[in-house]
């Protein structure tokens, strides 16, 4: 894609990645999203959650010598447990309020998802192809990299149950590489999200869902890490499996609330 062709104005990009003490990491991460989107008009916007291992202070150098391409938006933890979606409804939030941006991206902070894909999800969404475009571990065309046979088949699983449950239609409810435009953006920024932990990914894919917005999957490389079992406890699973079935009697039955004082809510309140 040259994102300089066929459009009255380069879409601007948002790249919003959570993290926290990825000082292994940071440097290839910055590297790599600023080398794949050399051309682009974009921002890559860095939330931190409280890093204390040189994460910042590497930050504070990167943008230092990138004036204008990197933005930090330091949201400290207050809950136990990962907060990543919450993180990463800060980042979308900041977004919608400090820029015109016209397509956002969320990925991971340690290189699970790779920056050279960015390229071809920026011109799903550009092209109009899709509102919503998600580099699926299990579309057509995917390989899963590092990543233990017993950690994938729980995956699988766990998508299965979810699509059971929600729809089926989608193979990877919880993926966090993800592409959409700032019309689903704006939705769950509008919304009563309950879910600050990675749960937080499906409850905004049945928001978007709900809304009738247009997702695709497309196929990309999912770079496992040191994703052992005591990594994650029986009780997350318990967790995100009671929060997988409020989430789809939402979207079956009641609907999602909006945020009080939203568009949405005013709205509401005058048609009744």
């Amino acid at each position: 894609m040259n994102p300089g062709i066929d459009s009255p104005r380069r879409p601007r990009i948002l790249v919003n990645i959570p993290i926290l003490n990825e000082i292994e990491y940071i440097d290839r991460l910055v590297r790599g999203v600023t080398g794949a989107l050399a051309g682009y008009d974009y921002l890559l916007l860095i939330v931190d959650g409280g890093s204390t291992d040189g994460t910042l202070e590497y930050l504070e150098r990167a943008m230092a010598e990138q004036p204008g391409r990197i933005a930090l938006l330091v949201k400290k933890k207050v809950l136990s447990g990962c907060q990543r979606g919450a993180a990463l409804l800060a980042g979308l939030k900041w977004g919608l309020q400090n820029g015109d941006f016209d397509i956002f991206v969320e990925m991971d902070g340690d290189l699970a998802h790779r920056p050279e894909q960015l390229p071809s999800g920026i011109e799903t969404i550009a092209s109009g192809a899709a509102d919503i475009a998600i580099v699926s571990k299990y579309a057509p065309g995917s390989r899963i990299i590092g990543r233990s046979a017993h950690r994938t088949l729980i995956s699988l699983i766990c998508n299965f149950a979810v699509r059971i449950l929600i729809r089926r239609d989608l193979h990877d409810f919880s993926n966090g590489y993800r592409f959409f435009n700032r019309a689903a953006a704006e939705l769950p920024a509008r919304c009563a999200i309950r879910y600050g932990s990675p749960v937080y990914l499906t409850e905004v894919m049945a928001i978007w869902m709900k809304h009738g917005l247009k997702v695709v999957e497309i196929p990309g490389n999912y770079m496992g890490r040191d994703e052992g079992l005591s990594k994650v406890r029986l009780v997350d699973y318990l967790k995100a499996g009671l929060g997988v079935m409020e989430i789809a009697i939402r979207f079956h039955f009641t609907g999602f609330r909006p945020v009080a004082g939203s568009t949405a809510d005013d709205s509401r309140r005058r048609a009744a």
